[in-house]
């Protein structure tokens, strides 16, 4: 979604597609692996084939199961959401840096700064009346 519109709109479809290959790379292929060789490690019993070799799990450990399972997810999230907390303190620093040069006046760029000020201002102006002149003194 962000990618859409940083990117010029005679890109997208590189942008998307890159996205896409960089994510399979990164996420969609090695996290069943991950996941798998995990989950093997609770395993309590094996079964085995005709051959005599390993077969399927027969019986979980179903608490280390669960502490594999959320763990893990945990662990590949953990780095994601330090990063994207960085990013915002950085952003929010930025940000607040750009804001806070001081102005002149106060933070009213448009607005005379006292009474006298406003006078000096009027009295410069063509064609003012007497009248205004005289509610400034």
């Amino acid at each position: 979604p962000l990618s859409f519109r940083c990117v010029h709109p005679e890109l997208k479809s590189l942008a998307v597609g890159l996205y896409t290959l960089i994510m399979r790379m990164l996420a969609g292929i090695p996290a069943p692996v991950y996941f798998g060789a995990l989950i093997d490690k609770t395993c309590l019993k094996w079964g085995s084939t005709s051959c005599g070799q390993r077969g399927a799990c027969r019986l979980y450990d179903s608490s280390a199961y669960r502490y594999v399972y959320l763990g893990l997810s945990a662990v590949l999230r953990g780095p994601s959401y330090l990063v994207a907390i960085l990013f915002f303190i950085l952003i929010k620093k930025h940000f607040q840096n750009k804001n806070s040069r001081p102005i002149e006046n106060g933070g009213r760029e448009d607005t005379p700064m006292n009474k006298e000020d406003n006078c000096k201002v009027k009295e410069r102006l063509p064609g003012s009346s007497d009248a205004e002149n005289e509610s400034c003194i």
